[in-house]
């Protein structure tokens, strides 16, 4: 998602691009956390949509699980390294191990995107006065 970027922006718009910020800080963490366990999250996404979503969310189940276990995730479990041989295998043994395919050109979503947020906007902005109506409440 994308912060607003004119000069002069509303409180709501400064308030929402705040609030992106700080969220796009805790993600790019954890994101970066799985990267560096899972080498597949490393490289450019080659594949769908669907595909990448379901690679990702069994890469975040298989961290969670580590962790809950105390386990050191083994180094065998590297697509990139052929178990039985331990040789790299190449990059299209790779690509078909993980129903990799040539990009296609997705359709604009821009005015779609630009709904998402300026509705994400303003329901932030209902939250942000509603939290401060209560503490005005409280302390008089």
């Amino acid at each position: 998602m994308k912060p607003y970027t004119c000069a002069v922006l509303t409180p709501e718009q400064r308030y929402f691009n705040y609030r992106l910020s700080r969220a796009q800080m805790v993600t790019e963490c954890a994101y970066g956390q799985l990267k560096g366990w899972f080498r597949v999250l490393f490289r450019k996404c080659e594949c769908n949509e669907q595909t990448m979503k379901t690679v990702t969310l069994a890469c975040i189940v298989l961290h969670n699980t580590c962790i809950e276990y105390n386990e050191p995730f083994p180094q065998q479990l590297d697509i990139a390294t052929d178990v039985t041989t331990l040789e790299r295998r190449d990059r299209e043994t790779v690509r078909d191990l993980l129903n990799m395919r040539t990009c296609e050109k997705d359709k604009d979503t821009s005015v779609q995107a630009g709904k998402i947020r300026e509705a994400l906007k303003e329901k932030l902005w209902k939250e942000k006065n509603k939290d401060m109506e209560c503490v005005d409440k409280i302390d008089p």
